[in-house]
């Protein structure tokens, strides 16, 4: 049987080795997801729809709430915009009445342009030839615009168009004193915590956390374990995102990290938030969703671990840790808990300032 300083490292390294499972399961989960059906043809379907300019897409924006105001469609802003062809080639018919919105397109034709050594360019005429220290290249020039018209998906009908898996929240009650522990990391940090009466608050996130108010709310229209589970995700980027070197990581990465912390306390106290955080993680994470969980694991292990150990909850990594007793007899009497700060009777939403970020 093991004894002193051994007997302590064992529940540590337990603990430490499911941290590592949950992150390779959402690593691996991720990858998949990545690479599943769905996101392929989710992909495809962008792929077939244009870019347009700041120009076009004012031109657009306008024409639309024209026609919006006309009662030809059934929203003031457009959504996915894209010509009578493409919408064709998606499985789509433009609906008989509706008109397309004029955009300037480019017209751009080949010409031969003699490059010098020092790399200034000129377009030679069919006839010339270039200079002797020039060298001939075929290049796409601008030759001017012409007008081309596209259409809003609200102004077709046909075949449901891709869109990427969702984020589902999670249902039901968190695990006892987990959301009061996080409560009580977060504010011991500085930071405000409340709630508001929706996403439509807070940029249609479930949460937030803004650095320069030192806020952190949360919708308080959801279960108790989606509240919690997104104030452990805002946790996550108290604990790592507040001061150097996490607060100049780019929002993708931040989102990474505080979505794996999430996923990785919610797994160890038995919540299954893979419904969520394996779309929420996919969609920041980028084209190699693994490498980038990977990339993060080291400092998303160290925040989980925090409260991971804070937690008076059960949990796989074996019971009450050291000093929760302490943190949630202090969360009691120093701040009221998470049953009533955080309730659906708070109904003062928060300003919502661009030093955030939301879940």
């Amino acid at each position: 049987m093991p004894r002193g300083q051994d007997a302590r490292k064992e529940p540590a390294e337990r603990g430490a080795a499911r941290i590592a499972a949950a992150q390779e399961t959402l690593a691996a989960e991720v990858a998949a997801l990545r690479s599943g059906e769905d996101w392929q043809r989710y992909l495809d379907f962008q792929a077939k729809l244009h870019a347009y300019s700041p120009n076009n897409v004012m031109l657009v924006a306008r024409q639309h709430a024209r026609a919006f105001a006309d009662g030809l469609v059934p929203s003031a802003e457009p959504t996915y915009v894209g010509g009578f062809n493409t919408w064709r080639a998606l499985g789509r018919a433009v609906n008989k009445g509706q008109h397309g919105y004029a955009i300037l397109a480019p017209c751009r034709y080949d010409r031969r342009v003699a490059v010098d050594p020092g790399g200034h360019t000129r377009t030679l005429a069919k006839t010339e030839t270039p200079a002797e220290n020039e060298n001939v290249e075929a290049r796409k020039v601008l030759a001017g615009f012409r007008v081309e018209y596209v259409f809003d998906v609200s102004q077709t009908t046909g075949v449901e168009l891709a869109e990427p898996p969702r984020p589902v929240l999670l249902q039901g009650e968190a695990p006892p004193g987990l959301g009061a522990t996080v409560l009580a990391l977060i504010e011991d940090r500085g930071f405000q915590v409340d709630t508001v009466p929706g996403a439509g608050a807070i940029g249609g996130a479930n949460g937030q956390t803004n650095w320069v108010s030192r806020t952190v709310v949360v919708r308080a229209d959801m279960d108790d374990a989606a509240m919690v589970k997104t104030l452990v995700h805002e946790a996550a980027h108290v604990l790592l995102h507040d001061g150097p070197p996490g607060q100049y990581l780019p929002r993708a990465t931040k989102e990474v990290e505080a979505e794996s912390v999430a996923y990785v306390v919610a797994a160890t106290h038995g919540m299954s938030s893979d419904g969520y955080s394996f779309p929420y993680v996919a969609a920041w994470a980028g084209e190699d969703g693994a490498k980038a969980v990977v990339a993060t694991q080291g400092r998303v292990a160290k925040a989980a671990r925090q409260i991971i150990d804070a937690s008076p909850a059960p949990h796989v990594s074996g019971g009450k840790a050291p000093g929760a007793d302490a943190a949630v007899a202090a969360a009691r009497s120093a701040r009221v808990g998470l049953e009533g700060r955080l309730s659906p009777t708070t109904t003062e939403p928060a300003t919502a300032e661009p030093a955030g970020v939301g879940l």
